[in-house]
Formats: C-alpha cells, structure tokens, sequence
C-alpha cells in the first residue's frame, strides 16, 4: 500500500526504484510512462479503467471517477489528500504488463513473391444465413506480382487472393464505414479495401465481398501509395451540410490525386513536389505527403490548396504517418496535447514534425539503413528498414522501446492494431510487417 502523498512525492528515479518492485527493468519504461499518465496526469476513466493497472480502495474513488478531473491538482483536491487515510492501492497484473522486448512471431508464407505493402482492417461484422452477427478482422497483403491476398487475423488462416492488378501492388489503405442510400432510401453500409499498384491504376474492392468494385485510372505513373480520409462536412450555398469522404493516392508523375469515395470521380489533382511522390497520409484537416525531393508538404482538405512546406531531411522521404493527439502535462500538471506528423528517410532517420506548427520536434536515429515505413497507433511509432529490423519508439518520450529482428530481406511495410478482433474475446497487441524476403510476420506483444 502506497499513499498518494508518496506517489506525488517521488522523484523520476525514486519512480523508477518504485517500479522496480512491481516488475523487473524490461517493463520500466511501459510501467514509467503508465505510472505517470495514470497517476500524475491525466486521471481520465479510460486509463484508470484499463485492465493493465487498476487505482483502488481510495476513501472517495466513486466520486472521482464520475467528476473526471483535467489535471492531477484538481485530482489531489477531489481527494483531499490533506487527509493522510486515503490511500491508494497500486494493483499490477503482471501477465498483462506485456512486453514487446520479447515477442510472440508467426510467419505467413504462402506468399510467392515479395510482400510490397500491408494493412490491417477494422472489424467487420456481417450476418450469417440465421441472421447471426460475425465479426472478422484481416490483414491485407499486396506483392509485386499484382496479388492481394487476405487473411484472417483472429487464426492467420489465408482467406481469399484478390486479382485484378498486373503490377506490384505498392500500397494498400482501408476505409472506414461509407454510408450511401439507395434508390429507396435505404442506407446501404461499406467498406472498401483500396490498393496502388505500378499499373497506374486504384483498385477498390468490397471488403465484405472482396469483389471489385471500381478501377480509377488517371496517374500517368506508378501509384506508390494510397489514404483515406476521414469525412469532411462541408456547406453548399443554402446551408446544408454535405459530407464526403476521399481517396488520396500519390504517383510516381509527381502529382496527388484526390477521388470522391462515394462516386469514385477524379476531384481534384496536386501539383507540387518536384520528384516522386512515395508516401500520402491524411489527418483531420490535411494531406500530408511525402517525397523523393526530400521535402513533406502540407495540403489543405477542404481547398487542396499548399499549406506548408516541412525540409529537414536530407534524402529521399519514403513514408509518413500522422499519431492521434497524444496528452502530456507540464510541471503544474496541465494537460497539453499534441499531435506529430512522423517521416521515414533513406537518410537512415525518423522525424517528428508538429502537426499544429509544423516544426521538426525531434529526430530519432537508430536505424542503419534506410526507413522504408513508419506506422503510429497509441503510444508507439513503429519503423520498418532496409537494415531489416523493426523498431518501437516510444511517442510521448521519443525513446526506443524495442527492435524486432527476424526478417531476412528489408521490411517494406509495417502496421500496427492495438485492439484486435479475437475469438477469446482478450486484448491483444500485434504488429505485421511485409518483406523482400516474400514473408508476412505477426509480432505479439508476450
């Protein structure tokens, strides 16, 4: 039992000595920045209420939870912690204090040629003969033969091989759910897998079905790498609100193209970069972009006009990423957020670049080789290399949290899900990772 007074106390090292006795040193990092965003900062329901720490046994912790204070002071207050019965009790369940220092690896090898890009689905839920809800969740792989081949991420069983391209397939991104309405009014739900292949085309296909549902044509080049935004409202001349959804792809002919989710029309085309473009990402209001020219542009969604223009690496820029809003607290407690626009060079190099300023923040260096692909779910930056690791960089503290080794060729791709469909019904944490040397590996977090 530790009180609160202790914990509010204690120095980062005292901290980390603290940790010590509920884990050993692998966890520290993991424990560390949950201690602090548990503990000190942030104090909302979804953290105190995850399964990998519990804070119980305080005299008013029902009043508490249902105030959902902003900040550790108003915390300390709502406890009044002037009173030295109150006390917390620190619950750590080892098995889920998981690591990812030493992983659980499963290798996919049904692929016959090298894996270009790969992808995780949302949970789709569709209904059996009886009316029974199923629920699935694939990984989606594209190869340089033109093959997209789906699997199934609960058993890694192969489910079906999708073809239609002629060329590597470069990328592949997932929609969310698109609702349209049919002739009737009937509100007809969707979901698309949408992939860029070297034959100059975007394929979308149905991922309920997995049949194809439309080609767009209209780079003059490779697609190298496709997005999809979130829905943008936005109001006509009287008023009402319409919604769109996109498809962002960027192509070897320098250009980005725009296409309406919903009609699959060619919206708008951007001119910019000098060079190829590699790698396009969206988040909230832009496009972001990633190019030979060593540049990242910044593109508004709602006018595609440039917005910025992010220099700082020194040679080719292959991937970018965007991370959700990610909270941390300054020495009086008050919650800052932010949120990081993430690059991958062939300079070896990984930038962060804040996505509200658009300064460079900090570069992470690690890699011996070119970084390929960069992913960003929760609290991790994931990195793929042609040194042929993967390495876990922490988001809030910029530090490595781990390297997973196990690829013979380059990694080309990685994705991350952190909240995985399973037939057990338990959180799991995988990372899946696409290579040259024609293998799909899923590493869980052990």
């Amino acid at each position: 039992m530790i009180t609160i007074e202790e914990i509010f106390s204690l120095t980062k090292s005292e901290l980390k000595s603290k940790l010590f006795e509920y884990e050993d040193e692998t966890h520290y990092l993991n424990n560390l920045e949950r201690i602090n965003a548990i503990i000190i900062h942030s104090f909302n329901n979804e953290l105190l209420n995850s399964k990998e720490m519990e804070i119980v046994d305080s005299e008013n912790y029902d009043q508490v939870m249902k105030s959902n204070p902003k900040s550790y002071l108003e915390f300390l207050e709502l406890l009044n912690l002037k009173k030295k019965s109150t006390k917390i009790n620190i619950n750590i369940n080892p098995k889920l204090l998981k690591s990812w220092n030493n992983p659980k690896v499963t290798t996919l090898e049904e692929h016959d040629y090298i894996v270009m890009s790969v992808a995780v689905s949302g949970i789709i839920n569709t209904a059996d003969e009886f009316g029974n809800i199923i629920s699935k969740q694939y990984i989606i792989s594209g190869l340089n033969d033109g093959i997209i081949k789906i699997w199934d991420l609960s058993t890694f069983e192969l489910v079906t091989t999708l073809k239609g391209h002629t060329y590597d397939v470069n990328s592949i991104a997932v929609s969310g759910i698109n609702n349209t309405a049919d002739e009737f009014g009937n509100i007809i739900s969707k979901q698309y897998i949408i992939s860029g292949s070297n034959d100059r085309t975007i394929k979308i296909w149905n991922l309920s079905t997995f049949k194809l549902v439309e080609t767009l044509e209209g780079h003059t080049d490779s697609v190298t790498s496709v997005a999809v935004s979130g829905i943008n409202n936005t109001a006509d001349e009287f008023g009402n609100i319409i919604s769109k959804q996109y498809i962002i792809s960027g192509s070897f002919d320098r250009t980005i193209k725009i296409w309406n989710l919903s009609t699959f029309e060619l919206v708008a085309t951007l001119e910019g970069h000098n060079d190829i473009v590699n790698s396009v990402t969206v988040s909230g209001k832009y496009i972001i972009s990633g190019s030979w020219d060593r540049s990242i542009k910044i593109w508004d969604l709602s006018t595609f006009k440039l917005i910025a223009i992010l220099e700082g690496h020194n040679d080719i820029v292959y991937s970018v990423a965007v991370s959700g809003i990610i909270n941390t607290a300054d020495e009086f407690g008050n919650i800052i957020s932010k949120q990081y626009i993430i690059s991958g060079s062939f300079d070896n190099t990984i930038k962060i670049w804040d996505l509200s300023t658009f300064k460079l923040i900090k570069t992470l260096k690690g890699h011996t080789n070119s970084v390929n692909s960069v992913a960003v779910s929760g609290k991790y930056i994931i990195s793929g290399s042609f040194d042929r690791t993967i390495k876990i960089w922490n988001l809030s503290t910029f530090e490595l949290v781990a390297t997973l080794e196990g690829h013979t060729r380059t990694v080309l791709s990685v994705a991350f899900n952190d909240s995985v469909f399973n037939t057990s019904n338990l959180p799991k944490q995988y990372i899946i990772s696409g290579s040259r040397d024609k293998t799909i590996k899923i590493w869980e977090k052990n």
